[in-house]
């Protein structure tokens, strides 16, 4: 069996700004965090003087006063991420980018490597990314996603660590029950309790036992964490890597104000969506469709992504007002959330009011998941006319 290499960038938000910048090399710095309070990426430097991500920024600088806060550039980032996965799908085809710092490379089919010469292909690539972009990459190679997963975040930064095939279990179970995808803190703290330490205590502790912590993936992760993992290579498409929906509506509508309502329902919904799924979004795409089947479609983007709905709430009128040049009616509205990323806990303590929106959608979301969704809605939503005919969500998968 071909081996998998999965790729992930070392503290990549703040390696992109030291090399954009060669002034920043070799120092301590963090992308962050002044306007919302927050690391979001500290360079190795800086993490050997104890700051870490997510951690308050005036913390940071306390334990490190020589800290070089610099703000966020994601325009640059997705940048940077293009030019190495372009540069990956120049050894192989089968690339997938599951963030914008990590992903997978199969090369089945590409060429008759012995692991040898696979090994020797890989650390060329490192190399030339070093050389060119000045950033490091560590990777794992085995025969399954999760296990090359795990193995290319063992040895940061600009570790290679190759798990030989068969012993997947092996490897996955001598590994602290922190390293197991998919199970953050909380959980970990709570299967603690019934005395799993090690990944391999999940296999022994079986499903009964694991049920009320894990629910219905219970079955999943005791695959996993078996080293066990069939899924596959997915290639970059546009549906993978966005969150949206439209509504076709039963009647033609001509209304402003209830496009501007059925608008914000898809976009609250899909930030819903992507606080479950630990997900967040830097640009909204509207689009809209005529009686006589024309669409016409707009693009915005935030300075830095958010999962919060009233981030993209000033955006849908004057969105809407730009698109909607016709005096027809419209059949259907879109949204569609790209540019997505991994969220990380937003500890927005020089505004309140943000860390006050955050709980209080975090409460909402708990009561409308217990007791049905729109039990607690906003009051744009009371007296919607609007009905759709049909709906379409456009999956996502990480």
């Amino acid at each position: 069996m071909t081996p998998l290499v999965h790729l992930d960038a070392d503290a990549f938000f703040a390696s992109v700004e030291q090399s954009a910048d060669p002034r920043l090399r070799g120092i301590p710095i963090a992308v962050g965090g002044r306007k919302r309070g927050i690391i979001a990426s500290a360079s190795y430097q800086a993490r050997q003087l104890g700051v870490y991500t997510p951690m308050p920024t005036q913390r940071a600088l306390q334990l490190c006063p020589e800290l070089v806060v610099v703000p966020g550039n994601f325009e640059m980032y997705e940048q940077f991420s293009d030019w190495i996965f372009d540069m990956c799908e120049d050894l192989t085809p089968l690339v997938e980018r599951s963030s914008i710092d990590e992903g997978y490379m199969d090369f089945s089919g590409t060429w008759n490597l012995n692991q040898e010469g696979l090994i020797t292909t890989v650390q060329k690539l490192d190399k030339e990314i070093h050389s060119w972009l000045k950033i490091t990459l560590s990777e794992g190679m085995a025969t399954n996603k999760v296990v090359s997963a795990v193995a290319s975040k063992l040895h940061k930064p600009n570790g290679f660590l190759v798990v030989p095939e068969g012993s997947e279990a092996e490897f996955m179970g001598a590994l602290p029950l922190s390293r197991m995808p998919g199970i953050g803190p909380k959980t970990t703290e709570a299967l603690r309790s019934i005395g799993a330490r090690r990944i391999e205590d999940l296999t022994t502790l079986g499903v009964e036992r694991l049920h009320p912590f894990l629910g219905k993936t219970t079955d999943s992760f005791l695959q996993l964490a078996r080293g066990i993992d069939d899924r596959r290579i997915v290639l970059e498409r546009e549906p993978a890597k966005s969150y949206g929906q439209q509504n076709t509506f039963a009647q033609d509508i001509g209304d402003e104000e209830e496009i501007i309502k059925c608008l914000k329902t898809m976009v609250d919904d899909e930030m819903i969506r992507m606080r479950d799924e630990g997900k967040q979004a830097r640009t909204l795409n509207i689009k809209i469709r005529y009686t006589d089947m024309e669409e016409t479609e707009i693009s915005r983007s935030l300075y830095e992504p958010s999962n919060l709905e009233n981030d993209f709430y000033p955006f849908v009128a004057p969105m809407l007002k730009k698109l909607w040049q016709r005096r027809v009616h419209l059949r259907l509205a879109a949204v569609r959330f790209t540019r997505i990323y991994d969220a990380y806990e937003q500890l927005e303590f020089f505004d309140r009011k943000r860390q006050r929106l955050r709980k209080l959608n975090h409460v909402v979301d708990q009561i409308n998941e217990t007791y049905g969704q729109y039990t607690v809605q906003r009051a744009y939503r009371l007296g919607m006319q609007i009905r759709s005919g049909t709906q379409h969500r456009t999956p996502f998968h990480p």
